[in-house]
């Protein structure tokens, strides 16, 4: 469809089904009362750990997101009230933490989950993250890996962006946007994270602690890559 205006001759290219989905998810997510939290996180010590993984292997090792995704579950696991979405005027807490990221793909954005992220390694994660990243670039996305995440990770660090207040996928109560590393004048880099909260069902001091949460597990990557809490049969 293309019209003829002061603006010259406009195309109107046809929406494939994620833009649209990603329309109508985002109007849902204008009427939610949102509330943004931002902190660093310090990545210096998980920057060493990943070219120390790089020297010592010729395979694929995780991606800083693959690790900050455990950083995320561990910490939902920890704070389980952030685990929650707002579902007809009622407070739910999931059992599983299943990490939505979200993920480009052509005419859109797709939000897959990653099943009980808490307890899979970080090698899991990775593993997990690159398989729904091909089943999006197919198209070949199961309805039930679109509804089924009970937080989502946005992360832009990788085009440079610094800062940038992610809306909230619906449902659920909060989600967590990542920038770019930036090397300070201590040595140190670090990443600007923002969490966008749903005000219905979380309030800054609960946010606060699971944000910290995070941030102190980005510190410490060898936890992260031990670190469990529960089994999988037991989350299942």
């Amino acid at each position: 469809m293309s019209a003829a205006s002061g603006r010259g001759e406009s195309e109107a290219p046809r929406m494939g089904v994620a833009r649209r989905a990603m329309a109508r998810r985002m109007i849902e997510a204008g009427a939610v009362p949102a509330f943004y939290l931002r902190r660093s996180a310090d990545i210096t010590d998980l920057l060493v750990l990943r070219k120390q993984l790089r020297e010592a292997s010729d395979g694929p090792i995780p991606s800083i997101n693959d690790y900050i995704v455990k950083a995320v579950a561990l910490a939902l696991r920890e704070h389980l009230n952030v685990n929650a979405s707002w579902e007809d005027d009622a407070v739910l807490i999931h059992s599983r933490v299943n990490v939505g990221v979200a993920i480009a793909v052509e005419g859109g954005l797709v939000v897959p989950a990653i099943y009980d992220a808490d307890v899979s390694s970080v090698e899991e994660i990775a593993v997990n993250v690159r398989a729904a990243a091909e089943l999006a670039a197919a198209r070949k996305m199961t309805r039930e890996m679109l509804a089924d995440s009970t937080f989502t990770l946005s992360n832009l660090g990788m085009f440079g962006i610094e800062d940038f207040d992610p809306l909230i996928n619906p449902p659920q109560a909060a989600i967590l946007g990542i920038g770019a590393g930036a090397e300070g004048s201590d040595g140190r880099t670090r990443v600007r994270m923002t969490m966008g909260c749903d005000h219905r069902v979380l309030t800054g001091a609960e946010a606060a602690p699971f944000l910290a949460t995070v941030c102190e597990g980005l510190g410490e990557p060898a936890r992260l890559e031990s670190g469990n809490s529960t089994t999988k049969d037991a989350a299942k």
